[in-house]
């Protein structure tokens, strides 16, 4: 039967990680990149790529492969404390970074629907997310359409951007060539392999192949939609990438945030580029609500030995918390300039633990031959995943000290 369905309608765990990594953050990100870089740091995006391709093919592999969920096999095996820790840290992850999904659907709704106050949006969308997450019936197979939605959206509106600001071919291939960081972009650099390069999302893979169904005799189909999931984050993030370095680098400025990009981008392009660049932003917000926050109840549930299927109250109400956390923190963010730097400190603490641990395991059972069988890690795979990990422990490293400096700071 699988194989009678043409290949782009089996597509679905992919679709919904790149959406999932796709948010706010890694709009910003790569058009920070773009605007400060220009095309010189398109070869770290297509490596960062690269790795999380690799982890979430693994994570694909593993799915397919274990007889329960991924957390409840560590369990049995390992003991219910690493589970527990594991699903705690990502849920915090995912609750941290909620905050910043209803940050971005606010400043994108500013721009497609001026006049309404700002801290409406986030109210807005966790309300009618909520819903649809309590009330769905395959929530699963509601993930997998609406992600299909909103890359669709993403991949119009970024590519109807080009239109506005042009592309330099010559620039691009450039780009792919490994060089040395110029003067400020090492943080640049780092930023775009943390946004695009998430092994949390990457773990959570294993839990979306099993939700659609797949199993080892169909792992090739699984395989295929990690590759093509990933390469169209890539596609997305490099689409970004330059139209941020044709019409911002260069200019001067400066912007952290989606609300300076967007003012940015007004007085180079003009009201319309704005608009068009808010649709893609909303689109890659929205995605990434009920995702992100399925992530964290789910393995929190797992974790603590709920039953963590995307249908069961046990995950629905974890993931429900996570939703009403970030647009609480959102919320009270908006409205008095408060509660956002604690919410980012969280979660980047939370990160600390949540992204290496999620790596290690992954590379762990994946090479686990009693467990894999024929689904095993060659090399390629561990060669690669041996880099992913260091990366992975080096971004813990960065996160640490900024950690470490906010603490101090307070």
């Amino acid at each position: 039967m699988e194989a009678s369905v043409p290949w782009y309608r089996r597509l679905g765990p992919g679709l919904i990680t790149a959406a999932v990594v796709l948010g706010p953050g890694s709009v910003v990100s790569a058009s920070r990149a773009g605007a400060e870089a220009g095309y010189g740091l398109v070869w770290m995006l297509a490596a960062s790529c690269l790795f999380m391709a690799t982890f979430t093919s693994m994570a694909a592999r593993v799915g397919c492969a274990l007889p329960t969920s991924f957390l409840q096999y560590l369990a049995e095996h390992y003991g219910r404390p690493l589970a527990a820790v594991t699903g705690m840290s990502a849920f915090l992850v995912a609750a941290g970074f909620q905050f910043g999904n209803n940050i971005g659907v606010a400043v994108a709704m500013q721009g497609l629907v001026p006049g309404v106050p700002a801290v409406a949006w986030p109210i807005v969308f966790t309300v009618l997310s909520f819903a649809l997450m309590m009330t769905a019936q395959n929530v699963y197979q509601l993930l997998e359409r609406a992600m299909r939605a909103f890359v669709g959206i993403m991949l119009f509106a970024f590519i109807l951007n080009l239109f506005f600001t042009g592309i330099n071919p010559v620039g691009l291939v450039k780009g792919l060539v490994p060089s040395r960081f110029g003067e400020g972009q090492f943080i640049i650099a780092t930023a775009t392999l943390g946004t695009t390069f998430s092994a949390v999302a990457a773990f959570y893979q294993s839990y979306l192949v099993q939700a659609k169904g797949w199993k080892p005799e169909t792992v090739r189909y699984a395989i295929q939609d990690a590759w093509i999931g990933i390469g169209l984050l890539g596609t997305l993030s490099l689409v970004i990438t330059m139209g941020a370095a044709e019409s911002l680098y260069g200019k001067g400025g400066t912007f952290t945030d989606a609300a300076q990009l967007a003012e940015q981008l007004r007085g180079v392009l003009g009201n319309a580029a704005v608009v068009v660049f808010s649709l893609g932003l909303g689109a890659a917000a929205f995605s990434s609500f009920i995702a992100n926050a399925l992530i964290g109840g789910t393995l929190l549930a797992d974790g603590f030995g709920l039953d963590p299927r995307m249908e069961k109250n046990p995950t629905r109400l974890c993931a429900g918390a996570a939703l009403l956390i970030g647009c609480g923190v959102a919320v009270t963010t908006l409205s008095t300039g408060l509660g956002g730097t604690t919410s980012v400190l969280v979660a980047q603490t939370s990160t600390l633990v949540a992204s290496p641990l999620c790596a290690l395991l992954l590379l762990f059972l994946a090479n686990k031959r009693g467990l894999m069988g024929p689904l095993k890690n060659n090399w390629l795979s561990n060669l690669v995943g041996v880099a992913g990990l260091a990366l992975v422990l080096y971004l813990a490293f960065q996160t640490l000290g900024k950690v470490w400096a906010s603490l101090s700071a307070l």
